[in-house]
């Protein structure tokens, strides 16, 4: 089992903890399903060339992670903007990449 797999398992435990509604303190249990999600996806891109597509990614791993603690700013849900920013990323690879 790859360290990769064992994210990818973590996120689907997240994900199923956040099926059923548990929380610790201000710990949003999606955002910490979708933070292991993405850096499983980013590990398997930094082992070749960093591109454009990687640091959107990168970004987005940011975002989850914020989110997962908790921070908010103002009225922006930065769970969307991970998503987004994950979207861009797949798209700047099939086009550019």
């Amino acid at each position: 089992m790859t360290f990769r797999e064992v994210l990818e398992i973590l996120a689907l435990i997240a994900f199923i903890l956040a099926v059923i509604g548990w929380k610790y303190r201000k710990t949003e249990p999606l955002a910490v399903g979708l933070a292991l999600w993405s850096l499983a996806d980013l590990l398997g891109r930094l082992s070749s060339t960093v591109t454009i597509s990687t640091l959107v990614l990168l970004l987005a791993f940011v975002a989850f992670v914020v989110a997962a603690i908790g921070w908010s700013y103002k009225r922006l849900n930065l769970i969307a903007i991970g998503l987004a920013l994950w979207v861009l990323s797949l798209i700047i690879g099939l086009h550019i990449g």
